[in-house]
């Protein structure tokens, strides 16, 4: 692989329009401002580099598509299977060019902050090594991810998708933040899910301290402000609610693109974040009553029928509160000996599917029973119980095989 050591050097190799397979060892910027470039007679400008290391920081400037002469010059940039070993830094251009990074290892961190993709941005099958933050980028054309892989965290914040972006088998190994992204466009999403991933817990715990930290002379919620956009424009941290949001974009994207199927998902993860964030919001006491309702709600739906997602549990939910109940009701009868009494199963079966029935009277084990003077008021209580609880199971379960709507 030859190497590129001075600035004449590349500057030669760039008035070509390619560079091949070179280790380029010094800082370089992007359109690289040479006369002959621009006052060449050519409408199209095609800068190329293909299977490049940069071993040094690449800039990548702002760009007009016009020459002194008021010509327009489409310029496209593209870098195929090439490293870059230290810094790529866009921030603040305004990029009037088609801008592609096809294969590439971006090995330090990359710098999109302010800038503007006015045509297409191209990530194709690239590896983002570091933490990421599209911090106020603006896409105003097709951004397209597909089958990139992101090592650590990836933000999208303020980031503004004006026409489409595409998430094709794209896979963020740790987290992806899509919250605060400004979406006026649509997502194109397919073969796209991610493992569960750790996010900032400790927000509530940092805002706390940061209002010691002041003596609280500011109030919970400037300081919640200040501890939360220092996380997410500055230190590529997604707290659960960001998380959350997420994965709420991503099921509503999919819902009106009529794909229920891999919304379903999205939903689920959607409801687990809330249960851990209402955990979250109640342990460090930044609200009581909403978390409160928050975690008895979904945890009656986790364990119900998994969020909408499993029949199954529903079913088993069913007969289990069912047979709770049942003997429960029984043990507060002149029956007490056959409660959670193995031995009478196969006597008590016909009770047990009576009692499977929401609608069923309190007589179904006969007036006898009723009027005993063994039964107690207990028999009552959890009759009643058993048919909310049953009635429950029963619209989970049908709720679960009604997933895909």
């Amino acid at each position: 692989m030859d190497e590129i050591n001075t600035i004449e050097e590349f500057e030669r190799d760039y008035r070509l329009g390619a560079l091949v397979s070179k280790k380029i060892n010094i800082p370089i910027t992007i359109p690289y401002n040479t006369k002959e470039l621009y006052d060449s007679g050519f409408t199209n400008i095609g800068i190329e580099f293909e299977k490049c290391i940069f071993n040094e920081p690449v800039k990548i400037k702002n760009h007009k598509n016009k020459d002194a002469q008021g010509r327009v010059r489409e310029l496209s940039i593209k870098f195929t299977e090439c490293k870059f070993m230290n810094t790529l830094d866009a921030h603040d251009s305004y990029l009037e060019a088609k801008v592609r990074f096809r294969q590439c290892d971006f090995i330090q961190a990359v710098n999109f902050k302010n800038t503007t993709f006015t045509k297409l941005a191209d990530f194709w099958q690239s590896t983002f090594h570091k933490p990421t933050t599209f911090y106020k980028t603006n896409f105003k054309d097709i951004v397209v991810f597909s089958a990139v892989n992101f090592k650590e965290n990836v933000l999208f914040t303020y980031t503004l998708i004006e026409k489409l972006m595409i998430l094709r088998g794209t896979y963020p190994e740790k987290g992806f933040d899509l919250s605060l992204a400004i979406i006026s466009g649509e997502l194109s999403i397919f073969d796209f899910n991610f493992d569960n991933y750790n996010t900032h817990i400790n927000l509530y715990k940092k805002v706390n301290k940061h209002l010691k930290e002041v003596k609280n002379v500011i109030s919970y919620t400037e300081a919640y402000e200040i501890v939360y956009e220092r996380a997410v424009s500055e230190n590529g941290q997604i707290p659960l609610e960001n998380k959350r949001e997420t994965h709420r974009i991503l099921k509503n994207q999919l819902i009106s693109q009529k794909n229920f199927i891999d919304a379903v998902p999205f939903r689920v993860k959607e409801n687990k974040t809330l249960l851990r964030e209402s955990w979250q919001k109640l342990i460090n006491g930044h609200t009581f009553t909403g978390p409160l309702s928050n975690i008895f709600v979904l945890s009656l739906n986790a364990i119900s029928n998994w969020f909408g997602s499993s029949y199954i549990l529903g079913a088993f939910f069913t007969l289990s509160i069912a047979t709770l109940f049942f003997n429960l009701s029984i043990y507060c009868t002149e029956h007490t000996a056959e409660a959670f009494n193995l031995s009478s199963v196969g006597d008590g079966i016909k009770n047990y599917l009576n009692f499977l029935n929401p609608t069923h009277k309190f007589n179904y084990l006969g007036n006898h029973v009723i009027f005993g003077a063994y039964t107690k008021s207990g028999f009552y209580v959890y009759d009643f119980l058993g048919r909310i609880f049953v009635g429950y199971g029963i619209f989970q379960t049908i709720q679960a095989f009604r997933k895909y709507k």
